[in-house]
Parts: structure tokens; sequence; C-alpha cells
């Protein structure tokens, strides 16, 4: 049975493809990020050896390639066909193409239920799955006697194997574990895969046949090396949109980033019960997020949610990315 589960938020919107209770895969929309597939207009700013780098009627800097023949200034619509990735220490521009000035806009409401379409599940239902980020956040994964490291860096995702025990049989286990992660974070681009080191080609042939095939219902096409002798594969995956962990730590390593926290702030502030005023206690790097007029309105539409004032304070000696306060009323 292959269910779809929602579990949307002020300026995020999150989905589930769930097969028998297991999560294979979540999709995340952040809504004040551009979208593939959304048009809109600017006009070019610069042009380099890359392309012509575009400013958007809301500021953002975009990248078109190839050769626009028009001169600094001028207007252009464009197509978003690659979103914006945040890599560790950097962000990669989302990428567009130039479109015709009378082509209409798709908004990013029928974008994102396109994606959901495009997952073929059943209607969706409302079901909070917060827990299954836990992995991303820790990083590592434990299965029976194989733990599965991950980090992700300038040049790609890597994955570190270890265990107690027979190596083939680790790397058996760890094999079908990296496939179902990179499913179910969306992970594209680069992959480095460190498997435990065996000696027998034979062996090593046998870890890639499993990847293999614990890959075969993932829709997102890839390529792949041999295992060397070292126990290292690498693998290149499409990658149309940031994936879940460059989503959730955007230009740091592995922790999460100051927009993430305040997104999933406001996600507690919703979610939480009462009658009361919210108080909002963060560290001052997320407070002034939450407090920048380019968030304004999703402060207004929490308050609209939650039916009650939201105030957002700066804490000492906070702890992870802050709490949420329901005062007495």
């Amino acid at each position: 049975m292959t269910d779809l589960w929602i579990d949307n938020a002020p300026g995020e919107r999150r989905a589930a493809l769930v097969v028998d209770g297991e999560i294979l895969e979540i999709h995340i929309q952040r809504d004040m990020q551009l979208i593939l597939g959304q048009a809109g207009l600017g006009r070019i700013e610069r042009k380099s050896p890359s392309g012509s780098y575009v400013i958007t009627e809301d500021g953002t800097e975009i990248l078109i390639r190839g050769t626009i023949d028009k001169p600094d200034g001028a207007q252009i619509r464009y197509e978003i066909i690659r979103e914006s990735i945040s890599e560790p220490g950097r962000v990669k521009p989302a990428e567009a193409r130039v479109t015709a000035l009378c082509e209409e806009a798709v908004d990013t409401e029928s974008l994102w239920n396109a994606r959901l379409g495009a997952l073929n599940a059943k209607s969706p239902i409302s079901v909070p799955f917060g827990d299954a980020f836990d992995i991303a956040v820790a990083g590592s994964s434990k299965i029976g006697d194989a733990t599965v490291y991950f980090q992700r860096t300038k040049a790609g995702v890597v994955f570190d194997v270890d265990g107690i025990g027979d190596a083939s049989a680790i790397n058996s286990i760890a094999a079908q574990e990296i496939a179902r992660l990179l499913r179910l974070y969306q992970i594209g681009g680069m992959v480095i895969i460190d498997f435990v080191a065996v000696d027998s080609k034979n062996k090593r042939q046998e870890i890639a046949d499993i990847f293999d095939v614990a890959s075969q219902n993932d829709g997102r096409a890839f390529e792949r090396s041999a295992v060397n002798g070292f126990g290292m594969m690498q693998v290149v995956r499409g990658r149309p949109r940031p994936s879940v962990l460059d989503i959730m730590f955007g230009t740091r390593i592995s922790s999460l980033s100051s927009e993430t926290q305040a997104l999933w702030l406001y996600r507690n502030a919703v979610a939480s019960t009462g009658f009361g005023p919210r108080i909002v206690t963060t560290n001052s790097d997320v407070a002034n997020i939450l407090r920048s007029p380019k968030w304004n309105a999703l402060h207004t539409q929490c308050e609209r949610l939650i039916g009650a004032s939201m105030t957002i304070i700066v804490g000492e000696n906070i702890t992870g990315y802050g709490h949420v306060h329901v005062a007495q009323s």
C-alpha cells in the first residue's frame, strides 16, 4: 500500500512517500526559494564565462548559462531548471533558461502538487514525521553489526562503512542501507562510499550488485564505478534540486542552518497547544532571521494559525535551536 504523508508548516512543505508504513522518500519545498519550473522576470546584472547572472524581482541572483543576445540591464523572462543548492561553505545559485515574455507563469502551489502527483500515491493525509530526520541529524545509521556514517562535503556526500565481524556481511548490509538513505533524503550529485576493504574481486562485485538491486526502485538515474581494492565506490546521481541534507544544513557541514532552525521553531509554534501568546526563545542569529522584514508574512501566518500573538526573544545559554513557550492568557 502506497501512502503520501503531508506535514506542512509556514514556509516549509513536507511530503513522505510511504509503503507499508516505511518512509521511502522525503520531499521538501521551501516557499521562499525559487522552485524547479518556476518562472519570472529579471534583469541581466552581469555576464561572465559561466553565463549571465540575472537578478530576479525579489533580488535573488540566478545563473543562465550560454550566450544571451541582450545587454546588461535588459529585462528577460526565465524558468528555473535547477534549484539553488547549498553546500558546505558556499551556495550554488539557481540556474534558469530564457523563455518567451508571453509565457504564463506557474505558481509554486501547482509546482508542489505536480511534484507530489508524480509520486503516484494515494490522496495525501496529514501525518507528522519529524523523527525521519533523526538519522540525518546524527549523520549515522546502525543496522545490526554495520554502522554507516555520512557527511556532506564540497565534493559530494561521503559514506563510511564500519562494523565488527565478516567484512562481506557488513558491506552487504551497508550497501542496502546507503541505497535506502540516498533515496530517503533525495541525495544527488557525487556520492563517495568507503566500504570495508576485501581482497576478492568477486566479493567486491557482489557489493556493487547488492547496491544496484537495492537502488532498482529509486526513480533517480545514477552511474557508479566498480568497488576498488581499497573498498571505494563512486556514485553519480541526478541533482535538479537540493537534497534533504542540503536543505537542513545549508552552508554548514552537519549542523542545522539558522534558516532551518527558524522554520522549525515556526513549525513548533503552530503545533503547540493552548490559548495564550507564544514566546519563542532562540539564539541571536535565528532571532534576527525571524525578525527580518522578509519573514513578516510568515510571522503573520503563524499568528493566524495559532490564534494568538507570537514574540521572539533572545535567550542566554540556549540549547538546541530554541523552544516555544505558551504564556498564560
